[in-house]
């Protein structure tokens, strides 16, 4: 499979057509490095682990094919195939007048549309001068369609937070409403991957409260390695909203890291460190050939210039397999 590295800020078009922006080719992978912004027909995106897009087009018109819930500028940018989970920063220039379809642009807010719902994500920067929105902190969302939609109705429900704790071999969830206004119920679900969601539980809202209320909820099996896990808020009039996603890694017991895709199918090998140290990527005949001191996280390592065959990860005494395909 032929690979391409984005290693700095470009304006990368592969072909172009009226409202093809670019295509990444079967075969042909193209990965964007943690930090760097692609930019290509006033659609900026920085990431902030390595993001490889695969197999995939992306168009620009000026409806959406998914419609999202209000009005939305003529400007929407639609990948043909739902790209693997993105977490960082997407930014989005427009043009005034027409375009707008009579928002103003104060109320402007990106909207995402992850090939099943659209989540609408509050915006870090609007420039009424430059015309653009900034959107910072997206977290594990899958892309299929982004647009800039109006956000003037009030959601039903104020949430003051969403947190996510470890508790033994547990998952403690808990959020916090400062105010609500005909809330029925919120959906709490969980994901392997923060693409394809379960839900766990419904638990009913207050209804209307101006007063700070608790919500919790126990996970009590969560999976072996990344557990992701999010809100769906719905209101009287089955109007949703989406909570910000968290993520809890389960590990087995006195490992010093996982592998948390094995085996290794877009090039990028994903690691949870549970302590810090050296880490080595040999051959299975022994030769090195990659070394890197990683601290307590998540890492992304880009193993796309290896060929198909099986590695070894090892950091001090202890060592895994993880085949690349």
């Amino acid at each position: 499979m032929k690979k391409t590295t984005i290693l700095s800020i470009a304006l990368l078009v592969f072909s172009f057509s009226k409202s093809q922006i670019f295509t990444v080719a079967s075969g042909t992978d193209v990965t964007i490095k943690a930090g760097t912004t692609f930019s290509a027909d006033n659609l900026s995106i920085t990431p902030s682990s390595d993001f490889t897009i695969s197999n995939n087009s992306l168009t620009r018109s000026t409806t959406a094919v998914h419609t999202p819930v209000g009005t939305y500028i003529a400007r929407v940018y639609q990948f043909t195939n739902t790209t693997n989970a993105f977490s960082g920063s997407i930014q989005m220039n427009y043009l005034d007048g027409a375009e707008l379809n009579g928002l103003a642009e104060n109320v402007l807010t990106l909207n995402a549309h992850n090939g099943t719902n659209w989540s609408a994500f509050s915006a870090t920067t609007r420039d009424a001068t430059n015309n653009f929105i900034l959107t910072n902190s997206i977290s594990a969302y899958a892309l299929n369609e982004l647009t800039l939609a109006s956000q003037q109705t009030p959601l039903p429900v104020t949430l003051l937070d969403f947190t996510a704790i470890r508790q033994n071999k547990s998952s403690q969830l808990q959020w916090k409403t400062a105010q609500e206004q005909n809330s029925k119920n919120f959906i709490v679900q969980t994901s392997y991957n923060g693409i394809i969601w379960t839900n766990l539980t419904t638990i009913p809202a207050a209804g209307n409260s101006a007063v700070e209320k608790t919500y919790s909820y126990l996970h009590t099996n969560p999976l072996k390695g990344s557990n992701f896990y999010r809100l769906i808020q719905t209101d009287l009039n089955e109007k949703i909203a989406y909570s910000p996603v968290r993520m809890l890694k389960f590990t087995e017991e006195n490992t010093l890291f996982t592998i948390i895709n094995n085996p290794v199918k877009n090039g990028v090998l994903s690691v949870q460190v549970n302590e810090a140290g050296i880490f080595n990527i040999y051959t299975l005949d022994g030769k090195l050939l990659w070394s890197s001191t990683l601290n307590i996280g998540t890492h992304f390592i880009n193993v796309s210039q290896y060929p198909r065959s099986t590695y070894l990860l090892n950091s001090r005494n202890y060592t895994l397999k993880f085949p690349i395909l």
